[in-house]
């Protein structure tokens, strides 16, 4: 699959005039409207039931939690529902709620409302919705208690360095007690969840489109614009038609090689870059070919992972062939580049373990990632060039490609760094209670679960160290579940008259201090 060309701007016209047709765009309107076409829907507004890329983008612009993170000053975690906080041991921690913060549906949040969030109804009960997603995201927490009206206190099942980081992320958004409670079903709720963000769920269908509306109550102030709508444009095609016709504000997911396409185009021009994100790929054991471990460690070494990086993103992104990133801080090694590009070497893995030549499936998603089928079909090459047979197998959604009505081998996937430390990516998609082992189940490890173990609750910098290589030795060489291609890269093509600056993260801020329309 190619990218379009100018000629190609015409495949979009169909689904452009979608847009047309419902009454875009903003500046033809009374009501200040800001319309972005995305590439897909979410399947859940409720952040405890979906954790996506496009789940984020919408989500951070309906929920807040008791902290948050500065993306403009260096990612610290700065107060957001909470005023401040104060650790009252190792192990618990109290938080001061602001005064007088609403709800959508206009009801004052108080620390009751901080309880419920955190409750058995929502998040831990053996039955709540929510369970399985918080164990990945904020499974420390054992309890949440109200001391009064504003203050609530946290208490860990152990110590845990990265509490405040937990609280300022995915998975702690606080939500409406009166309003989750009122809802007629689970189903109805997270397609109308209420939260205490700039904007508030107004319309929300899937695969087609989610509309929200200003909250005019907001404590951050008044919201820049009227009217969000995010609309499914699939095939970048068309998105590339809606920027041209001025049918969509923002588009995104495009890729590099349109840049010169939107420079044709008056008033409009390309954001974005790198951001915290490590597109990967997963490699599921329980395929007789991947198996053994040295198939799954040739896979990642037969990449050329400068050469996807220079020819398909222009040098634009970094290449990496581990989970170490800057962002880890005291953790990042730099002379740790991970598994290098040595075909002689995958070869040689390959004879050892016996490889004949066999089929080996990969599961793609037809256009969820920037570049996504292309680096597909250079990785496909890639590993014929070793000698290694891959069938790609290109999917419309992610359900097709996580189903085990067929053998799967390899799939793509991306791992965003939500916390300044390994265990915010590696831990929490691959470790005990990651997704690859208690969800999909493509892969386990026992020694990997004892230093992630370690990982996650020592507050000694030196010990947390050695378990992070551990980890990293698992990873790269004794048992892969995966490997790491380059940091993600999210481009948008944008009107100039809209200010506003993408973060570097999935999230799309659209509140007040990060939008403003100009004439």
């Amino acid at each position: 699959m190619s990218s379009p060309t100018r000629r190609d701007f015409t495949i979009g016209l169909a689904a452009a005039g979608t847009l047309a047709a419902s009454g875009l765009p903003a500046e033809a309107q009374g009501a200040r409207r800001l319309v972005v076409g995305i590439q897909v829907t979410p399947r859940s507004l409720e952040p405890l039931r979906e954790f996506s890329n496009v789940a984020w983008r919408i989500g951070y612009n309906i929920f807040e939690s008791l902290l948050g993170i500065d993306y403009k000053n260096g990612l610290a975690v700065v107060p957001a529902l909470a005023e401040s906080h104060r650790r009252i041991s190792p192990t618990v921690i109290e938080f001061t709620l602001k005064d007088g913060v609403r709800f959508h549906d206009g009801e004052v949040m108080t620390a009751e409302d901080v309880v419920f969030s955190f409750g058995p109804e929502r998040m831990t009960g053996d039955k709540a919705p929510g369970r399985a997603v918080a164990s990945v995201f904020v499974g420390t927490v054992a309890r949440v208690e109200a001391v009064d009206r504003r203050t609530v206190r946290f208490a860990t099942r152990t110590t845990d360095p990265l509490i405040e980081q937990r609280l300022a992320g995915w998975g702690a958004q606080i939500v409406s007690r009166k309003a989750f409670l009122a809802a007629p079903s689970f189903e109805a709720w997270e397609r109308n969840p209420v939260g205490t963000g700039p904007f508030r769920v107004k319309d929300f269908r899937i695969d087609e489109r989610c509309i929200l509306e200003a909250h005019r109550d907001y404590h951050g102030g008044r919201p820049p614009v009227d009217e969000i709508q995010f609309r499914a444009l699939p095939e970048l095609a068309a998105r590339m038609n809606a920027l041209a016709a001025g049918e969509a504000d923002i588009v995104t997911e495009v890729s590099l090689d349109q840049a010169a396409n939107i420079d044709t185009m008056a008033g409009r021009h390309l954001v974005g870059g790198p951001i915290l994100n490590l597109r990967a790929l997963v490699f599921d054991k329980q395929h007789p070919q991947l198996a053994d471990p040295r198939m799954r460690r040739a896979l990642s070494l037969a990449i050329d992972r400068k050469a996807i990086v220079d020819g398909l993103y222009g040098g634009r992104t970094v290449a990496r062939a581990t989970q170490m990133h800057p962002a880890f801080g005291a953790l990042h090694d730099a002379t740790r580049p991970g598994s290098a590009f040595d075909p002689a070497l995958a070869r040689k893995l390959l004879a050892e373990a016996g490889y004949k030549g066999e089929p080996i499936p990969y599961r793609t998603h037809a256009s969820y990632y920037t570049q996504q089928v292309q680096t597909a079909q250079v990785l496909v090459e890639m590993w014929r060039e070793a000698g290694i047979t891959v069938d790609l197998q290109v999917r419309e959604n992610w359900q097709q490609i996580y189903d085990t009505s067929s053998p799967r081998g390899i799939r793509d996937w991306s791992n965003s760094i939500l916390f300044q430390d390994p265990v915010g990516t590696l831990v929490r998609l691959y470790g005990p209670a990651g997704s690859v082992q208690t969800v999909t189940r493509e892969w386990t490890s026992t020694a990997f679960n004892e230093a992630a173990t370690v990982l996650e609750t020592s507050l000694d910098v030196a010990e947390r160290r050695r378990a992070y290589n551990r980890l990293l030795d698992i990873y790269e060489v004794e048992d892969p579940p995966g490997c790491t291609l380059h940091d993600l890269v999210m481009f948008y093509g944008k009107k100039r008259s809209v200010n506003w600056t993408p973060y570097p993260v999935e999230s799309m801020d659209f509140g007040p201090g990060n939008l403003s329309l100009g004439a």
